[in-house]
Protein backbone atom coordinates (compact mmCIF):
# COMPACT_ATOMS: atom_id res chain seq x y z
CA UNK A 1 0.00 0.00 0.00
CA UNK A 2 1.25 3.24 -1.65
CA UNK A 3 0.35 6.37 1.05
CA UNK A 4 -0.14 9.64 0.23
CA UNK A 5 0.81 11.10 3.40
CA UNK A 6 2.24 14.88 3.28
CA UNK A 7 0.84 16.89 6.05
CA UNK A 8 0.54 16.29 9.85
CA UNK A 9 -2.96 17.11 9.68
CA UNK A 10 -3.60 13.63 7.76
CA UNK A 11 -2.26 11.96 11.15
CA UNK A 12 -3.53 13.71 13.66
CA UNK A 13 -6.47 15.54 14.09
CA UNK A 14 -5.78 19.29 15.87
CA UNK A 15 -9.61 19.56 16.70
CA UNK A 16 -9.96 15.85 18.57
CA UNK A 17 -6.69 15.80 19.64
CA UNK A 18 -6.32 19.14 21.14
CA UNK A 19 -8.86 17.13 24.25
CA UNK A 20 -6.21 13.76 24.55
CA UNK A 21 -3.32 16.24 24.36
CA UNK A 22 -4.65 18.74 27.50
CA UNK A 23 -5.43 16.21 29.47
CA UNK A 24 -2.18 13.98 29.23
CA UNK A 25 -0.54 17.56 29.79
CA UNK A 26 -2.57 18.12 33.10
CA UNK A 27 -1.91 13.91 34.34
CA UNK A 28 1.96 14.17 33.12
CA UNK A 29 2.80 17.45 34.60
CA UNK A 30 4.05 18.24 30.91
CA UNK A 31 3.56 21.01 28.91
CA UNK A 32 2.84 19.56 25.45
CA UNK A 33 2.33 20.74 21.77
CA UNK A 34 1.95 19.22 18.49
CA UNK A 35 3.96 20.82 15.64
CA UNK A 36 4.32 20.49 11.40
CA UNK A 37 7.87 20.02 10.48
CA UNK A 38 8.26 23.47 10.10
CA UNK A 39 7.83 23.63 13.64
CA UNK A 40 4.33 25.43 12.88
CA UNK A 41 2.13 24.36 15.86
CA UNK A 42 -0.82 22.25 15.02
CA UNK A 43 -2.53 22.49 18.27
CA UNK A 44 -2.30 24.70 21.07
CA UNK A 45 -0.23 24.93 24.12
CA UNK A 46 -1.53 22.39 26.77
CA UNK A 47 0.21 23.09 30.40
CA UNK A 48 2.39 25.69 29.49
CA UNK A 49 4.16 26.61 32.61
CA UNK A 50 4.04 30.12 33.68
CA UNK A 51 7.86 30.55 33.81
CA UNK A 52 8.10 29.51 29.83
CA UNK A 53 5.19 31.59 29.40
CA UNK A 54 6.86 34.71 30.79
CA UNK A 55 10.29 33.94 28.72
CA UNK A 56 8.46 33.49 25.31
CA UNK A 57 7.36 36.66 25.86
CA UNK A 58 10.39 38.22 26.94
CA UNK A 59 13.58 38.81 24.31
CA UNK A 60 14.62 35.61 25.24
CA UNK A 61 12.16 33.98 23.18
CA UNK A 62 13.68 33.66 20.42
CA UNK A 63 15.87 31.27 21.97
CA UNK A 64 12.99 29.41 22.54
CA UNK A 65 11.89 28.88 19.07
CA UNK A 66 15.43 27.84 18.46
CA UNK A 67 15.09 24.61 20.94
CA UNK A 68 11.82 23.50 19.33
CA UNK A 69 13.24 23.60 16.08
CA UNK A 70 16.61 21.94 16.67
CA UNK A 71 14.90 19.17 19.22
CA UNK A 72 12.20 18.53 16.50
CA UNK A 73 15.06 18.40 13.74
CA UNK A 74 17.38 15.79 16.10
CA UNK A 75 14.47 13.74 16.83
CA UNK A 76 13.52 13.25 13.13
CA UNK A 77 17.63 12.91 12.25
CA UNK A 78 17.40 10.02 14.79
CA UNK A 79 14.12 8.87 14.45
CA UNK A 80 13.73 8.17 18.12
CA UNK A 81 12.48 10.50 21.25
CA UNK A 82 15.27 13.59 21.74
CA UNK A 83 15.49 14.50 25.16
CA UNK A 84 17.68 17.59 25.56
CA UNK A 85 17.76 20.73 27.70
CA UNK A 86 16.55 24.22 26.47
CA UNK A 87 18.27 27.44 26.61
CA UNK A 88 17.02 28.12 30.49
CA UNK A 89 18.07 24.86 31.45
CA UNK A 90 14.53 22.49 31.33
CA UNK A 91 14.27 19.35 29.87
CA UNK A 92 12.18 19.22 27.23
CA UNK A 93 12.20 16.29 24.44
CA UNK A 94 10.94 15.85 20.73
CA UNK A 95 8.82 12.63 19.72
CA UNK A 96 9.26 12.82 15.96
CA UNK A 97 5.91 11.82 13.64
CA UNK A 98 6.88 9.80 10.53
CA UNK A 99 5.65 8.07 7.62
CA UNK A 100 7.46 6.01 5.22
CA UNK A 101 10.79 8.11 5.93
CA UNK A 102 8.56 11.21 6.14
CA UNK A 103 8.71 13.67 8.99
CA UNK A 104 5.84 15.20 9.19
CA UNK A 105 6.06 16.86 12.91
CA UNK A 106 6.62 16.00 16.04
CA UNK A 107 5.14 15.76 19.74
CA UNK A 108 7.19 18.79 21.99
CA UNK A 109 7.12 18.07 25.22
CA UNK A 110 8.68 18.72 28.86
CA UNK A 111 9.08 22.48 30.52
CA UNK A 112 10.39 20.31 33.98
CA UNK A 113 13.50 19.99 35.92
CA UNK A 114 15.72 17.02 36.62
CA UNK A 115 15.50 15.76 40.24
CA UNK A 116 18.47 17.02 42.41
CA UNK A 117 19.74 13.54 42.67
CA UNK A 118 20.28 12.96 39.28
CA UNK A 119 23.89 12.18 38.69
CA UNK A 120 26.88 13.67 36.95
CA UNK A 121 26.96 10.98 34.12
CA UNK A 122 22.85 11.18 33.68
CA UNK A 123 23.25 14.76 32.86
CA UNK A 124 26.41 14.64 31.09
CA UNK A 125 24.49 12.59 28.47
CA UNK A 126 21.10 15.10 28.06
CA UNK A 127 22.44 17.46 25.19
CA UNK A 128 21.93 21.17 25.30
CA UNK A 129 19.59 22.36 22.45
CA UNK A 130 21.15 25.65 22.11
CA UNK A 131 22.73 28.60 24.19
CA UNK A 132 22.69 28.16 27.50
CA UNK A 133 20.72 31.48 28.95
CA UNK A 134 20.38 29.60 32.36
CA UNK A 135 21.42 32.19 35.05
CA UNK A 136 19.65 35.19 33.87
CA UNK A 137 16.61 33.29 33.50
CA UNK A 138 16.15 31.95 37.17
CA UNK A 139 17.37 35.66 38.22
CA UNK A 140 14.70 37.15 36.30
CA UNK A 141 11.70 34.90 36.77
CA UNK A 142 12.70 32.89 39.97
CA UNK A 143 9.16 32.83 41.76
CA UNK A 144 7.65 30.95 38.52
CA UNK A 145 10.81 28.81 38.22
CA UNK A 146 10.58 27.47 41.51
CA UNK A 147 6.82 26.31 40.40
CA UNK A 148 8.16 24.38 37.79
CA UNK A 149 7.62 20.39 38.00
CA UNK A 150 11.03 17.77 39.06
CA UNK A 151 11.50 14.72 37.55
CA UNK A 152 13.87 11.73 37.66
CA UNK A 153 15.07 10.98 34.20
CA UNK A 154 13.55 7.49 34.23
CA UNK A 155 10.01 9.05 34.46
CA UNK A 156 11.08 11.95 31.41
CA UNK A 157 12.35 9.20 29.39
CA UNK A 158 9.32 6.53 30.04
CA UNK A 159 6.68 9.51 29.34
CA UNK A 160 8.58 10.09 26.15
CA UNK A 161 8.52 6.66 25.04
CA UNK A 162 4.22 6.93 26.27
CA UNK A 163 4.21 10.08 23.27
CA UNK A 164 6.37 8.06 20.61
CA UNK A 165 3.76 5.23 21.27
CA UNK A 166 0.79 7.45 21.03
CA UNK A 167 2.64 8.64 17.48
CA UNK A 168 3.35 5.37 16.15
CA UNK A 169 -0.49 4.46 17.15
CA UNK A 170 -1.48 7.58 15.29
CA UNK A 171 -0.01 6.70 11.79
CA UNK A 172 -1.37 3.08 12.03
CA UNK A 173 -4.50 4.63 12.02
CA UNK A 174 -4.26 7.17 9.64
CA UNK A 175 -2.64 3.84 7.25
CA UNK A 176 -5.89 1.99 8.22
CA UNK A 177 -8.07 4.34 7.42
CA UNK A 178 -6.31 4.97 3.85
CA UNK A 179 -6.24 1.29 3.17
CA UNK A 180 -10.24 1.35 3.72
CA UNK A 181 -10.97 4.43 1.80
CA UNK A 182 -9.12 2.52 -1.33
CA UNK A 183 -10.37 -0.75 -1.03
CA UNK A 184 -13.74 0.51 -0.20
CA UNK A 185 -14.30 3.38 -2.13
CA UNK A 186 -18.02 3.70 -0.70
CA UNK A 187 -17.26 4.10 2.78
CA UNK A 188 -16.83 7.98 2.44
CA UNK A 189 -13.53 8.79 1.14
CA UNK A 190 -12.83 11.13 -1.91
CA UNK A 191 -9.31 11.10 -1.77
CA UNK A 192 -6.61 8.06 -1.12
CA UNK A 193 -6.67 8.99 2.06
CA UNK A 194 -9.46 9.88 4.70
CA UNK A 195 -9.29 13.04 6.45
CA UNK A 196 -8.95 13.26 10.01
CA UNK A 197 -12.72 14.79 10.52
CA UNK A 198 -14.00 11.72 8.70
CA UNK A 199 -13.18 9.66 11.37
CA UNK A 200 -16.77 9.42 12.62
CA UNK A 201 -18.43 9.28 9.25
CA UNK A 202 -15.70 6.46 8.69
CA UNK A 203 -16.58 4.22 11.55
CA UNK A 204 -20.13 4.21 10.76
CA UNK A 205 -20.53 3.56 7.04
CA UNK A 206 -17.29 1.04 7.97
CA UNK A 207 -19.85 -0.79 10.48
CA UNK A 208 -22.33 -1.45 7.83
CA UNK A 209 -20.68 -2.78 4.74
CA UNK A 210 -22.54 -4.22 1.89
CA UNK A 211 -22.56 -7.84 1.06
CA UNK A 212 -20.39 -6.90 -1.78
CA UNK A 213 -17.98 -4.59 -0.40
CA UNK A 214 -17.67 -7.16 2.09
CA UNK A 215 -16.38 -10.03 -0.91
CA UNK A 216 -14.31 -7.31 -2.10
CA UNK A 217 -12.06 -6.72 0.94
CA UNK A 218 -11.68 -10.23 2.33
CA UNK A 219 -11.53 -12.21 -1.12
CA UNK A 220 -7.92 -12.55 -1.11
CA UNK A 221 -8.39 -14.62 2.35
CA UNK A 222 -11.28 -16.85 1.04
CA UNK A 223 -9.14 -17.72 -1.89
CA UNK A 224 -6.35 -18.20 0.42
CA UNK A 225 -8.24 -20.70 2.37
CA UNK A 226 -9.59 -22.42 -0.95
CA UNK A 227 -6.04 -22.94 -2.42
CA UNK A 228 -4.44 -23.90 0.46
CA UNK A 229 -6.28 -26.39 2.75
CA UNK A 230 -2.99 -28.09 3.94
CA UNK A 231 -2.45 -24.68 5.43
CA UNK A 232 -3.51 -23.90 9.48
CA UNK A 233 -5.70 -20.96 8.45
CA UNK A 234 -5.61 -18.24 12.12
CA UNK A 235 -7.86 -14.96 11.96
CA UNK A 236 -5.07 -13.31 12.83
CA UNK A 237 -3.21 -14.43 9.88
CA UNK A 238 -5.92 -13.96 7.71
CA UNK A 239 -6.54 -10.20 8.43
CA UNK A 240 -2.99 -9.34 8.25
CA UNK A 241 -3.15 -10.55 4.62
CA UNK A 242 -6.28 -8.65 3.66
CA UNK A 243 -4.29 -5.56 5.84
CA UNK A 244 -6.94 -5.27 8.28
CA UNK A 245 -7.72 -5.60 11.99
CA UNK A 246 -8.98 -9.21 13.02
CA UNK A 247 -12.00 -7.39 14.14
CA UNK A 248 -12.85 -5.42 11.28
CA UNK A 249 -11.93 -8.68 9.30
CA UNK A 250 -14.56 -11.12 11.74
CA UNK A 251 -17.24 -7.91 10.70
CA UNK A 252 -16.48 -8.21 7.32
CA UNK A 253 -16.72 -12.07 7.08
CA UNK A 254 -20.10 -12.05 9.14
CA UNK A 255 -21.25 -10.28 5.94
CA UNK A 256 -20.62 -13.34 4.12
CA UNK A 257 -22.80 -15.65 5.89
CA UNK A 258 -20.57 -18.32 5.71
CA UNK A 259 -20.74 -19.43 9.46
CA UNK A 260 -17.81 -18.67 11.51
CA UNK A 261 -14.60 -18.68 9.86
CA UNK A 262 -13.45 -21.87 11.82
CA UNK A 263 -16.30 -23.72 10.55
CA UNK A 264 -15.72 -22.43 6.98
CA UNK A 265 -12.12 -23.16 6.79
CA UNK A 266 -13.60 -26.84 7.98
CA UNK A 267 -15.91 -26.53 5.49
CA UNK A 268 -13.09 -26.17 2.60
CA UNK A 269 -11.01 -28.86 3.84
CA UNK A 270 -14.05 -31.25 4.00
CA UNK A 271 -14.52 -30.88 0.47
CA UNK A 272 -10.82 -31.20 -0.36
CA UNK A 273 -10.43 -34.29 1.33
CA UNK A 274 -13.87 -35.63 -0.37
CA UNK A 275 -11.64 -35.35 -3.60
CA UNK A 276 -9.03 -37.20 -2.31
CA UNK A 277 -10.81 -39.98 -0.86
CA UNK A 278 -12.46 -40.47 -3.83
CA UNK A 279 -9.67 -40.41 -6.21
CA UNK A 280 -6.85 -41.65 -4.21
CA UNK A 281 -6.01 -44.64 -2.05
CA UNK A 282 -4.25 -42.77 0.45
CA UNK A 283 -4.61 -44.01 4.08
CA UNK A 284 -7.33 -41.67 6.13
CA UNK A 285 -4.19 -40.44 8.43
CA UNK A 286 -2.54 -39.27 4.99
CA UNK A 287 -5.84 -37.42 4.06
CA UNK A 288 -6.16 -35.75 7.35
CA UNK A 289 -2.77 -34.51 6.77
CA UNK A 290 -2.93 -33.17 3.14
CA UNK A 291 -6.02 -30.74 4.57
CA UNK A 292 -4.18 -29.92 7.67
CA UNK A 293 -5.08 -31.83 10.81
CA UNK A 294 -2.17 -33.51 12.73
CA UNK A 295 -4.84 -35.74 14.41
CA UNK A 296 -6.67 -38.02 12.44
CA UNK A 297 -9.47 -38.55 14.76
CA UNK A 298 -10.60 -34.88 15.20
CA UNK A 299 -10.33 -34.84 11.24
CA UNK A 300 -12.86 -37.70 11.14
CA UNK A 301 -15.00 -35.75 13.08
CA UNK A 302 -14.88 -32.45 11.40
CA UNK A 303 -15.67 -34.58 8.38
CA UNK A 304 -18.97 -36.27 9.61
CA UNK A 305 -19.93 -32.75 11.14
CA UNK A 306 -19.66 -31.15 7.37
CA UNK A 307 -20.58 -34.55 5.15
CA UNK A 308 -23.20 -36.75 7.38
CA UNK A 309 -20.73 -39.25 6.93
CA UNK A 310 -17.38 -40.37 8.10
CA UNK A 311 -14.51 -40.43 5.57
CA UNK A 312 -14.55 -44.27 5.10
CA UNK A 313 -18.26 -44.32 4.80
CA UNK A 314 -17.86 -41.78 2.07
CA UNK A 315 -15.11 -43.53 0.51
CA UNK A 316 -17.40 -46.59 -0.05
CA UNK A 317 -20.04 -44.95 -1.11
CA UNK A 318 -18.21 -43.39 -3.82
CA UNK A 319 -16.98 -46.45 -4.79
CA UNK A 320 -20.22 -48.18 -4.93
CA UNK A 321 -21.56 -45.39 -7.46
CA UNK A 322 -18.53 -45.72 -9.67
Amino acid sequence: MKNTFTDIGQIVNPVKFQKIQDDMALATDLAIITVDYKGKPLTKHSNCSEFCQKVRSSEYGIYCESCDSHGGLEAARLRTPYIYTCHAGLVDFAIPILVNDLYLGAFMAGQVLLSPNVSEYETAHIPVGVINTISPMKNNFKEAYDMLPIMSIEKITSLANMLLHIGNYCVKEAELKTLLSQRASKYGAKDNYVEPEDDDRMLRTANHPSKKDSNVIIKRALNYIKDNPSEKITLENMAALCNISPSYFSKLFAKENLGTLSDYVNLVKANHAKELLANSDWSIRVIASQVGFDDSGYFIKVFKKHTGQTPVEYRESQLRNS
